[in-house]
């Protein structure tokens, strides 16, 4: 019998749940940390870490080797009614429910009668004689959807992972979090992912979960775990790569493991690999830049674009000529000149400056008040415009701009700037 080869899908797995690349990073005790929360019960644990940073990875993986689990997905719920009808979908609980009732029923009967049914008992009476007999009825009732799901999940021991909490309305999670304290307090647990400066959004909108609370950070990726992705991932597929190729792939994934997965995935299809290899094959590192630019034109676009229009203008904003004969606005030509250092998690002021005078002609250079208002602009669009995390924010402190979303900073540098200074790759 011909043995199935192991898919591309199987092994390079951006948006799924890795199995062959899964990357535990014992060092920091992760999974332990998890397991430890569910094993100790009683608390409502949030999980967080940067955007696509590993949080589902890491708790499905945990939870499947815990017991049974069902998983909501944040992003889909708009109201409370929103997430009990999954839950009770995901149950198959069911709308309705049929209950049967019995009873008996006394009947009197003149002498001598008889009852023509079945189930009657005769006793003597004076006068006659009395029959009883049975009934049953059923009735049809509607299931009140939150109650039906949080007995459901307490005397079943299903676990519950609401993914991107923070993605739901706040006055929808306040209901949330009132209605699943008393479930877990009878056992229930609940995991609840978000991003880092959401954390403590449950005791935010509801303080009595304060001692039920439970905090669990995901660190960032170090290229020492990151690289496991790569390695473990072509050996599978017997597939031959450079250290240095395997390096360039985790640079470019700016420390987050589903660009990672993505760009490994791209590279094998670039090179028309789609399953394991029946001898070991080379890869073409060459095709490298080639997964970069078309992976970028997914990724980040939404939001480069509510940050490059920056705040509704009351008048037309003034054009600023670059050196190579073109123009573009203040904030437009700002992302550029981000996009032309790297682009790196943290650009002080300094660095921003000289950026954009080797962009700009010398007249159409802005102040430095016109550069940080711009920027402080940016910061609220990306607060109040952009869902989840922030993905930058201009610290006034510190006189830097923090970028935090690594889909940003790719978009950035492989979709608009990829010929920046740093860019070029190792191609063996």
């Amino acid at each position: 019998m011909t043995e199935k080869k192991l898919k591309l899908r199987e092994v390079f797995t951006p948006g799924g749940q890795p199995s062959v690349t899964y990357v535990s990073r014992d060092h920091l005790n992760l999974e332990r940390r998890v397991k430890q929360a569910i094993a100790k019960g009683y608390s409502i644990n949030v999980v967080t870490g940067a955007t696509k940073s590993g949080k589902t990875v890491l708790c499905n993986h945990v939870l499947a080797q815990s017991g049974e689990y069902i998983s909501i997905e944040g992003g889909q719920i708009r109201s409370e009614a929103d997430f009990w009808a999954q839950i009770v979908h995901l149950l198959d609980l069911g709308r309705e429910r049929m209950r049967l009732e019995s009873g008996s029923v006394a009947d009197s009967v003149n002498a001598g009668a008889k009852a023509g049914i079945p189930a009657v008992a005769e006793i003597n009476a004076a006068g006659g004689k009395a029959s009883t007999r049975t009934t049953q009825r059923s009735i049809t009732y509607n299931v009140n959807p939150q109650r039906a799901a949080l007995d459901a999940l307490v005397e079943q021991s299903i676990s519950l992972l609401v993914d991107d909490f923070h993605y739901i309305p706040s006055d929808v999670q306040k209901a949330l979090i009132q209605a699943l304290k008393g479930a877990v307090f009878k056992g229930l647990t609940v995991i609840l992912l978000a991003v880092p400066h959401r954390a403590f959004d449950p005791i935010t909108v509801e303080h009595e979960v304060e001692g039920r609370f439970q905090h669990i950070e995901i660190e960032p990726w170090e290229t020492s775990d990151l690289i496991l992705i790569p390695e473990r991932g072509f050996a599978a597929l017997n597939i031959h790569t450079s250290a240095d190729l395997n390096k360039a792939i985790c640079a470019e994934g700016f420390g987050n493991p589903l660009l990672v997965q993505e760009i490994c995935s791209d590279l094998c299809i670039k090179n028309e690999i789609y399953e394991k290899q029946d001898t070991v094959t080379s890869i073409d590192g060459k095709n490298l830049e080639n997964s970069l630019e078309d992976i970028a034109k997914s990724k980040g676009f939404p939001k480069y674009n509510k940050l490059k229009a920056g705040p509704d203008a009351r008048k037309k904003r003034q054009l600023r000529s670059f050196k190579d004969g073109s123009s573009q606005d203040k904030y437009s030509a700002i992302l550029t000149a981000i996009a032309s250092l790297g682009p790196k998690p943290r650009t002080s002021y300094d660095e921003l400056r000289s950026a954009l005078q080797a962009l700009l002609t010398p007249t159409s250079m802005p102040a430095k008040h016109e550069i940080t208002a711009a920027l402080v602009n940016m910061t609220k669009i990306a607060r109040e415009k952009i869902e989840g995390e922030p993905p930058i924010e201009w610290v006034a402190s510190e006189n830097s701009l923090v970028i935090t979303d690594p889909f940003l900073l790719f978009y950035m540098k492989w979709a608009t700037h990829h010929d920046a200074p740093g860019s070029h790759l190792p191609l063996n």
